[in-house]
């Protein structure tokens, strides 16, 4: 169970990594690399939330009668479970924390990323067990992590770089560092690029 654990961690944190090969969660990386002081909590959020919305959805899919419904269907339940999760990580926070406005802010935006809802719908599509599950989801929040600190980089290099023309300063040149990046985690999981 502990193999299957950090196997599943490490294939999404190295080999398929959800933000760069999927682009789950990019225009969430792109955004929070500009704003470091948000970087640690956000993609701290989003480790949580991918890892313990990934649980929840492989233990329900286990019942018979929810294992039996349509995609569609699962996607509409794991959207639920993502929103029971939210709401109970918020009222919590609430609670105990007196920054309610930023704190409440910051677990909004990593609870709705993109990477978070595909956890789901890949463990169910690869069948993964409850430890898998866990693992794939601490995986693709570390790979956020990572993601995250890779384009925050790539932004002050572009930046301090001069010779870079006019028209690719900026995004532009940051687009393309990430496709090049996202095209070495491609040729790292040993996919076809045309499928």
């Amino acid at each position: 169970m502990i193999f299957a654990f950090f196997n599943a961690s490490v294939f999404a944190l190295l080999l398929q990594n959800l933000v760069f090969n999927g682009g789950f969660g990019m225009s969430e990386a792109i955004r929070i690399a500009t704003k470091p002081k948000d970087f640690f909590p956000i993609a701290l959020l989003v480790a949580f939330f991918t890892s313990a919305t990934a649980a929840v959805c492989n233990l329900l899919d286990h019942i018979t009668f929810i294992n039996a419904l349509s995609t569609a269907e699962h996607l509409g339940i794991y959207c639920f479970v993502l929103a029971v999760v939210y709401l109970i990580f918020t009222a919590i926070i609430i609670l105990t924390s007196r920054k309610r406005k930023k704190d409440t802010h910051r677990i909004g935006m990593a609870a709705v990323n993109t990477l978070v809802l595909a956890v789901p719908i890949i463990n169910r599509r690869a069948a993964f067990n409850i430890s898998e599950s866990i693992g794939l989801g601490l995986g693709a929040g570390v790979a956020f992590i990572i993601a995250v600190l890779l384009i925050s980089a790539a932004e002050e290099r572009n930046k301090a770089n001069n010779t870079i023309s006019n028209a690719f300063q900026g995004k532009p040149a940051l687009f393309i560092y990430i496709a090049l990046i996202s095209l070495g985690f491609a040729g790292l999981s040993g996919q076809s690029l045309f499928v």
